[in-house]
């Protein structure tokens, strides 16, 4: 059986999970650095019972207190409904299909807005040709057509936003380089990390009993260096986590 832990509140420092995961023989430095720095709400995962006790006294002898969770506990999250239009209105917000169709979801139904700049990788290459003309005392004078093949990765931040609903079980992602801001308002002064801003100050007005993440409250504030996440994978675990979260209170 499958075992995640889960912070309760502070994340804990990368020092206290070194100490922590030395209880741990299958972890090296190296993984508890990287776990330290993608963490978001659940700390590891797929881990086993014993070895999630042991490291879980060893965290609140750190000071940290965590929970200890079977990892089908954990809520799932819905596939993504990716939007690129959506309209404000007074009881409703409307969220266009990918046909153009409104579909109205009331505010009270605004669930967790959970948004993060998150790190993306992409490959490209570039061709050329050239002929290249030479000499050579047997051949002469002859000609080749010379191809360079150049690769190059692009390393930079793409932005999300997911809005989650009661229920879990709906879930419409915006990936704000396809987004119209244009028909929920016009700023074309302002950045795309200033604009998805702005909507979820807008969506937060809308819908005050939404959660929001520490992505989504930084766009709000405008701090995007506090909204940045190592992957997808780090900002969807946070929305677990604080989806679980929420379960329980419930």
């Amino acid at each position: 059986m499958s075992y995640a832990i889960l912070q309760v509140d502070i994340a804990p420092s990368v020092d206290q999970l070194k100490r922590a995961f030395k209880s741990l023989k299958s972890f090296t430095e190296a993984d508890v650095v990287k776990l330290a720095r993608e963490a978001c709400g659940i700390l590891v995962k797929n881990i086993s019972l014993a070895e999630g006790s042991s490291l879980q006294r060893a965290l609140q002898g750190e000071g940290v207190p965590t929970e200890l969770v079977e990892a089908k506990l954990l809520p799932s999250l819905p596939a993504a409904k990716f939007v690129r239009r959506m309209d404000f209105q007074t009881h409703a917000l409307l969220v266009y299909d990918p046909i153009g169709r409104p579909v109205p979801v009331p505010w009270q139904h605004l669930l967790l807005l959970s948004a993060g700049a998150v790190r993306h990788f992409d490959v490209s290459a570039t061709r050329t040709q050239e002929v290249v003309n030479s000499f050579d005392p047997i051949r002469g004078f002859h000609s080749k057509l010379v191809t360079d093949v150049r690769h190059k990765v692009e390393d930079d931040a793409r932005l999300l936003l997911d809005i989650f609903l009661t229920g879990g079980a709906m879930r419409f992602q915006v990936e704000v380089e396809g987004f119209l801001f244009k028909y929920c308002f016009d700023r074309p002064e302002l950045n795309v990390a200033q604009k998805l801003g702005l909507l979820i100050q807008m969506l937060c007005q809308h819908a005050p009993q939404a959660t929001v993440n520490r992505g989504a409250a930084a766009l709000r504030e405008g701090s995007l260096a506090n909204a940045t996440y190592a992957s997808k994978a780090a900002l969807f675990d946070e929305s677990t986590w604080l989806l679980w979260r929420l379960a329980r209170n419930r």
